[in-house]
């Protein structure tokens, strides 16, 4: 016979002690109940509850405080935790990890089984290393708690109506993280903010500082109260604020600063010596996205900044035209796995270190283009980066020349779509042979001078794409030639 679920709750209130108690045994629950944070922490680390409801005005120990304790004790670094308190009007109320006070019987009941049902969820797939998913079906707070409990390392990217962002993980913890230009606890908390959306999740270990993310030193549940606060209040500050593509700009250009600002409001208005988008400026600011828009409103308000109608950028052209990534779609999705999104793969060979360097920073100009690592560990053997087309995925992998490596030509570059040979390219004859006469993969040349394909090749591939110029105009044609080519 299974055991009855086990539930903690922390309350100042007996009256509301007994009440849920009452509720919760009814369902087949086993109820414990403190009315302190110290006799909630002593049960929880005793009893070892599957959930617990912790109180926001419970005495002895903030949420904060108990969350930290918590998660620092092996025995209940893993149970989940449903917040309670009063926070009607507030923006955040129906926010996971939450629950408005007083209970609403059929509310209490639905997120207590929810909150398990996850629970059970996260421990059934402690072992999966990819997850893609709906952020309307698996909200980000929830998608992070279930990480957390798993102790999973890896990068979580997001996608919301075209914007990205992505979250390091060490050991189940945000140590980075970045949405547009932001970086660390203000990308964090601008992710947290967002509505629906697109995931994907990809274990693998994570380096002690992730380049151009920021570092995070709080812990998931400190971040998560403190996103939902900024979120609550970023919601207040709404009918007050521009619009993200409004232009700002001082009232006043030349004048000089006034004395006594608040250090925010000071760096907001050097920053509108020239003028910006609101978003542009929000990127900017080294502050919270909070702290940066209450600048915003009181510089408004005290009539030291404008707002004007937006000046509208030039388009961005896509890297591929839709018929192009649909039928590209097509092609990966016929020769992958299937489910999910289609990741297609071009595996790259040659090019001296300074040859790579060039390549990466055209890649990084790229829209939808995103590095895994930096230009100096480009040499080695392993993914370069990833370039999202939107419905359609292709992953760019290195492929060391070295003949040490050969058992692992095959295998790497087995399915790829074609290979993209930077030149200079010797001592990489093997190799190429390899591509091109035993897996008789289409190959794209950049940095060719005339039109002579280089001897090394051997016997004429499958195709020779393109020749002639730099590296991402030869990823276009390699992606343009296999979206083109017959099934």
């Amino acid at each position: 016979m299974t055991s009855p679920k086990k539930i903690l709750f922390a309350d100042p209130d007996p009256d509301a002690l007994r009440a849920v108690a009452q509720l919760l045994r009814e369902r087949g629950y086993e109820v414990h109940a403190a009315t302190d944070g110290s006799r909630a922490l002593e049960l929880a680390i005793l009893r070892a509850p599957d959930l617990v409801v912790y109180d926001s005005r419970t005495p002895l120990l903030d949420p904060g405080t108990f969350l930290r304790i918590l998660r620092a004790n092996p025995r209940t670094e893993g149970i989940p935790v449903l917040l309670a308190g009063d926070r009607s009007g507030s923006a955040g109320r129906a926010a996971p990890g939450w629950i408005d006070k007083p209970y609403q019987p059929e509310v209490l009941l639905a997120r207590v089984d929810h909150l398990l049902r996850r629970a059970d969820a996260a421990r059934g797939s402690a072992d999966v290393r990819h997850l893609e998913g709906d952020l309307a079906q698996m909200p980000l707070p929830d998608l992070l708690q279930i990480l957390a409990m798993n102790r999973k390392a890896g990068r979580l990217r997001l996608e919301r109506n075209g914007e990205r962002g992505q979250i390091a993980l060490s050991a189940g913890q945000p140590v980075a993280a970045r949405a547009g230009a932001a970086v660390g606890e203000k990308a964090f908390f601008r992710l947290l903010a967002g509505q629906g959306g697109q995931f994907s999740f990809q274990a693998g270990p994570v380096p002690g500082s992730v380049p151009d993310a920021g570092h995070i030193t709080r812990r998931l549940e400190e971040l998560l109260l403190e996103g939902m606060r900024q979120a609550d209040e970023l919601a207040r500050l709404e009918g007050a604020l521009p619009p993200p593509e409004a232009v700002l700009s001082l009232s006043s250009p030349g004048a000089p600063v006034p004395r006594g600002l608040q250090p925010v409001t000071e760096e907001v208005l050097r920053l509108l010596v020239v003028p910006r988008s609101f978003a542009e400026l929000l990127d900017l600011s080294t502050a919270s996205d909070l702290e940066a828009a209450r600048a915003v409103v009181a510089l408004l308000d005290q009539g030291h900044a404008l707002a004007s109608a937006p000046i509208r950028a030039p388009d961005v052209q896509p890297f591929l035209p839709p018929d192009l990534v649909h039928a590209l779609r097509l092609r990966v999705a016929r020769d992958g796995a299937p489910g999910g999104r289609p990741v297609g793969k071009v595996v790259v060979v040659g090019g001296s270190l300074a040859t790579r360097q060039v390549a990466m920073a055209r890649f990084a100009a790229l829209p939808g283009w995103e590095a895994v690592g930096s230009a100096a560990d480009t040499a080695g053997l392993g993914t370069l980066g990833t370039l999202d087309l939107g419905a359609v995925r292709i992953d760019l992998l290195s492929l060391p020349g070295d003949r040490s490596q050969r058992p692992l030509w095959g295998p790497f570059a087995s399915g790829a779509i074609g290979a993209l040979v930077l030149l200079p390219a010797e001592g990489t004859e093997g190799l190429l042979l390899e591509l091109t006469q035993a897996l008789r993969l289409p190959v794209a040349l950049a940095g060719l001078e005339g039109e002579t394909v280089p001897s090394f090749l051997g016997e004429p591939p499958v195709a020779v794409l393109f020749g002639g110029r730099d590296a991402a105009e030869a990823l276009r044609a390699l992606l343009e030639g296999a979206a083109r080519r017959p099934a």
